[in-house]
């Protein structure tokens, strides 16, 4: 009978504590604006972008945000330009991107900016939080889900 009650005490405690830490930390739902058809274009422009690196004891961890974005584009049937080219700059959409703090320490907020190469309007906006145990781990699930949502 006392095992019994050990175990449901030890098991609430367990759950208050993950549900404490998950709870109050939940990534918001991407935030997204398109202000025009992403369908109107066919080349990306992105340009270079600083890996996010974390070292532990046993490893070294890195991602490099340029290549996820260029990825999730190019599996969208995007060709990825190494330059902005003045024979395509009107199906040109040159993508920026720029990382924020999160709500929380274990999260990491990310916007990705998509303009047009041939006006410079804005032509897409999307802003997301990833949530994980390393900044790498934040930042790759951040721009993911972002993607996701832009690209959907």
């Amino acid at each position: 009978m006392k095992s019994r009650y050990n175990r449901f005490f030890i098991g609430a405690i367990v759950l208050v504590v993950v549900g404490f830490l998950t709870g109050c930390a939940m990534p918001r739902v991407p935030t997204v604006q398109v202000n025009k058809d992403l369908r109107a274009y066919s080349y990306v422009y992105i340009p270079a972008t600083q890996p996010v690196q974390e070292t532990s004891e046993q490893k070294t961890e890195s991602v490099n945000p340029r290549d996820l974005i260029a990825g999730a584009f190019a599996k969208k049937g995007f060709i990825i330009l190494p330059s902005v080219d003045e024979r395509f700059r009107a199906k040109t959409l040159m993508v920026g991107y720029g990382q924020d703090r999160g709500r929380s320490v274990t999260l990491r907020e990310v916007t990705i900016q998509v303009v047009s190469a041939e006006t410079g309007e804005l032509v897409a906006t999307v802003t997301s939080e990833g949530l994980g145990v390393t900044e790498v781990d934040r930042v790759e699930y951040a721009i993911t889900r972002a993607l996701e949502a832009l690209l959907k």
